[in-house]
């Protein structure tokens, strides 16, 4: 017997990733979110299967299922999801949690590096010609290794504490802040201490962002976030976008209050093309990474959170509960 799944990832991503679907699935593939199309499939439809960032599964989509078991996220966000309304509708949401923590927790990485040793700027400028030149002044400015910097991640979560793993291996020192503070021994374990949330921004040399977007979260970091923090600071957002402030962030970055930041994750997705951020002067581009929300998008990762996200539906179908449930209180 099969069963209709609503997918609003492309096929290609299951191609790539060399996840096969299973036969008893009917699925329906909108990628691109046809919202009438969408509307009209689910009415029939027992499962879907969505992406964790974008095409938002309202409480007058869920109105129109009559058969939905399950609502499958390939991510660890559900911000797209109005949980209220499937618990409401009886309509179990769970997601594809800590499948890419280590593809996240490397981007952020790679961000620290670049921002800390000037890549940005030495690419473009030897690309001109202009190489002792950019030399002669890389040398002249400051760069950094990890070793001995305040590295502060907020948000301890699975990715939070990859990027934990990374940084205690690279010789930062560690602190961290999460409304959930860690136990004694697992703080001594992976070398973190902890500091309230005022103090973590002024103590940061590297601030991640590794949080959920929420109503407590959304723009947690604004214009008085930013005046704590050091005028040398790194700021790195591989979260979501609606956490951070964008006009206090540029504010910064123009008055120099800020020495970079490295963004993966943008409010609204996909970025318009008038966004302020691609409005900069080209000195401060060189201060600023955009990249489109690439941070959990590895072959390894993507195979792992479709295979967890199609697991789940059999589990669903054979009358078992899925993995990493968001809402079991109201459901059950």
């Amino acid at each position: 017997m099969k069963v209709k799944v609503v997918c609003l990832r492309p096929k290609h991503d299951f191609d790539r990733a060399e996840v096969a679907i299973p036969e008893s699935f009917d699925i329906r593939f909108f990628p691109k979110f046809e919202e009438q199309a969408v509307f009209k499939e689910i009415i029939d439809a027992d499962f879907i299967l969505t992406p964790s960032h974008s095409a938002p599964i309202t409480a007058q989509l869920m109105a129109q299922a009559k058969s939905l078991k399950l609502i499958q996220l390939c991510g660890a966000g559900y911000d797209n999801v109005d949980v209220e309304a499937a618990s409401k509708a009886g309509i179990t949401v769970a997601r594809s949690a800590d499948q890419n923590s280590k593809a996240v927790a490397q981007l952020a990485f790679t961000f620290m590096t670049i921002l800390s040793r000037g890549l940005l700027e030495a690419d473009r400028e030897i690309k001109k010609g202009n190489y002792q030149a950019v030399r002669e002044k890389l040398r002249r400015d400051v760069a950094y290794e990890l070793e001995g910097r305040n590295l502060c991640i907020l948000g301890i979560g699975p990715i939070g504490k990859e990027v934990a793993k990374i940084g205690a291996f690279f010789g930062a020192k560690l602190y961290y802040y999460d409304i959930i503070r860690l136990s004694p021994e697992d703080e001594q374990e992976m070398k973190l201490t902890f500091l309230d949330f005022a103090d973590i921004l002024k103590k940061a040399d590297i601030l991640t962002l590794h949080v959920p977007l929420n109503i407590k979260t959304k723009n947690m970091i604004g214009r008085q976030e930013l005046a704590l923090m050091k005028d040398s600071a790194l700021l790195i957002n591989t979260s979501r976008g609606g956490v951070l402030d964008n006009e206090a962030l540029i504010e910064a970055l123009t008055l120099n209050r800020l020495g970079g930041a490295a963004l993966d994750a943008f409010d609204p997705e996909p970025m318009p093309s008038d966004h302020p951020f691609l409005q900069l002067d080209p000195e401060l581009q060189k201060k600023l990474i955009l990249t489109p929300h690439m941070g959990g998008v590895t072959k390894q990762s993507q195979k792992r959170m479709l295979e967890l996200a199609i697991n789940n539906i059999l589990s669903v179908m054979r009358g078992e509960a899925p993995q990493y449930i968001v809402n079991w209180a109201q459901v059950q």
